[in-house]
Parts: C-alpha cells; structure tokens; sequence
C-alpha cells in the first residue's frame, strides 16, 4: 500500500489539473485507535479519509467512530447481527464495509432504492490492501462505484488512476 500511495501522490503532483483529488495526508499515530484492525491503522496512517471521487471515500481516524450503529444495515439487509462489520466508508452514499472476522470487505448494494430500506451485501475483496489495489485505486474502480467507464471521464480521481497508470483509458 505505502507504494501505491507514493505513485498516487506522485501523479497527482506530476498533472496540476488533479491537485483537488481528495488524497489527504497520513493521520498522526496518536489518533489511530488500537480497537481499530491492523491493516485498517496502517491504510490510515498513510492517507487519513482518502476520497476516491465523488462516489467514495473512507472514513478519517477521527471519524470512523461517529458512523457505525448498524442495527439498520442489519434490518435492511436480513442478516442476524452485523456486529463484526466495521462501517469504513461509502460507496454511492452506502455504507462500505470491513469483516473484522476474517479482513473481508463488503459493499453495500441498494439494487436501486435506498440503501436502508433494502440493501445486499457483496463481499468484493478478501482483504482491505486487494479492496485499495484493485478497486480503490485500480481497474475495477467502475465496478465499485457501479459505472460505465466512459461515464467517470470527468471524475478527476479516475483520472488520476489513468495517470498513474493504474487504468486504462
């Protein structure tokens, strides 16, 4: 991850027309909990609340605390207990999800209404470092937001992913 991070901030450096791209600075070690899983310390330790457009984002140290309550994910999805689901993020105003059972990430799929009056869930990566690599800041970036490719030409963090050569144009 600390890799893909130095390429991200590096073309976002190299191309002026990305500088907006919501990329924010590692949070300081004193504000990453000890609750919080490993993985998810060290994700925020190098960007503290990464935007990946405008159609997701993680929460910042400071905040992941302020949105969890998944009682209604739990109604709204039909499952008993959500309970070992930590709320990291969203993607499309829906909550993204991390299994701290087992590391898994999970989208929360509305399949077309509100996402709390119905919902699915949908394991998309079996660890938080493949969730950044591969859909965060790789090619299934579509996937995870649920566009066209040819739709996100004007979203500068897709952009960015061409620039750094993490998607194709």
């Amino acid at each position: 991850m600390e890799q893909l991070f130095a390429t991200l901030t590096r073309a976002r450096r190299e191309n002026f027309d990305l500088a907006a791209v919501g990329l924010p600075a590692g949070a300081p070690a004193e504000e990453l909990s000890d609750e919080l899983p490993a993985d998810l310390r060290r994700l925020l330790a190098l960007s503290d609340g990464p935007c990946f457009g405008v159609r997701a984002s993680l929460h910042s140290a400071g905040r992941i605390g302020f949105f969890q309550g998944l009682e209604v994910l739990a109604l709204a999805a039909g499952i008993p207990d959500a309970g070992h689901y930590l709320n990291i993020g969203f993607v499309n105003e829906a909550p993204l999800l991390l299994d701290t059972a087992d590391g898994g990430v999970w989208a929360v799929r509305d399949d077309g209404g509100l996402w709390y009056q119905g919902c699915r869930l949908e394991r998309i990566a079996d660890s938080l470092e493949v969730f950044v690599s591969e859909w965060a800041a790789g090619p299934r970036f579509p996937e995870l937001v649920e566009a066209a490719v040819d739709d996100l030409e004007w979203d500068d963090w897709w952009r960015l992913l061409q620039a750094a050569g993490r998607a194709t144009a």
